[in-house]
Formats: structure tokens, sequence, C-alpha cells
């Protein structure tokens, strides 16, 4: 007998003109699902991708590239540049495969609460940006493929949907408030 592979399957789909990511996030949150959240806008076109583990946001991407995590790391002053540098060159040339964060953590250089707060720090921006979003479509997909940095989940790094969205919420506040002081 073949074992059988599990292929994700369309949940359901939609325009963001009709239906906010935000209320598409709430529902999938309160349901307690998991998924894949692919986004598309079309002006400008920009992807972006949110995984979800029973109800709670687990990995953020969207593209182009967000803030890479070392600069995220060396800005929260949980790595110093030089280690930073050295963590890289280990990783290209030892173990290109493996998250910079791991590579850290073995290294004995970053502290697992340092580098969960900073991963949960790049999944907030990237869903901030990725709800800003107001035309083009999303589907979300079951079960998610793994995509998670090994450990993710081991580190803490698993979003409480509904604060996500309050987070959010307030760099929007934040962005309009420094937009009326400058214009």
């Amino acid at each position: 007998m073949c074992p059988t592979t599990t292929r994700p399957t369309l949940a359901f789909a939609g325009r963001l003109e009709g239906i906010s990511l935000a209320e598409v996030l709430q529902i999938l949150g309160a349901t307690r699902r998991s998924g894949l959240l692919q986004v598309e806008q079309e002006d400008p076109p920009e992807r972006g991708e949110i995984e979800m583990e029973d109800g709670r946001i687990v990995r953020a991407s969207r593209s182009p590239v967000p803030e890479p995590l070392g600069a995220v790391l060396l800005r929260r002053r949980a790595v110093d540049p030089q280690v930073l540098g050295q963590a890289l060159e280990r990783q290209a040339a030892v173990a290109p495969w493996k998250p910079l964060g791991t590579v850290l953590l073995e290294m004995g250089a970053l502290e697992p609460g340092d580098l969960a707060e900073s991963l949960a720090e790049q999944i907030e921006e990237a869903v901030a940006v990725i709800l800003s979003w107001r035309s083009g479509v999303f589907r979300f997909r079951t079960p998610a493929p793994r995509h998670s940095q090994p450990g993710q989940t081991l580190l803490g790094v698993a979003l409480d949907t509904q604060q996500t969205l309050l987070e959010a919420a307030r760099r929007w506040d934040e962005d309009i408030q420094r937009e009326g002081v400058l214009h």
C-alpha cells in the first residue's frame, strides 16, 4: 500500500476589494484554522504569504523581501555587528541552508528569547504591509506546506492573530501621524 500524501487544497478565495484581509485573518484566527493565506496585490504587483497553525500566525513573508533578520537583530541590539558578520560567514561557508538565527544560537551569540522577539517583529511587519494592500486576490489553502523556520514555534513564535491585527493598526496610526507631521 502506498502512503498517501496530503496535497494543499483551496479552502476559499476572494478579491481584496470584496473583503479585507483583516476580516479574513479574524475568521481564520477565531475558527483556529491551519493553512497558508496567499495574497497577490495587483498595483503595484507584490506577493505575500501568511502561514497559520491552529489560528495563530507562525510565518509571514512578502516580496520584495522585507528587512532581513540580521538587520532586525542589529536594530534591536541583540547581536554585535562583528558577531553577525562571523555568523553570516559561517552560514555561507558551512551551512547555507541553515537559518541565520539557528547559526547564532549554535554560536552562543544570541539568546532564544531575543531570536523569538526578532522573528515576531519580522512577522508583524510583513503582516502589517500585506494588510495594507487594497486590490488583488487572496487564496487560503489547507494544509499549509511546511515553510516555518525549524524550531520557530518552539521559540514561541506563534502570534495571536487578534494581537497581530492590533499591532498592524497601531503601526498604521503611527505612520499616519508621522505623515501628518511631515506634510
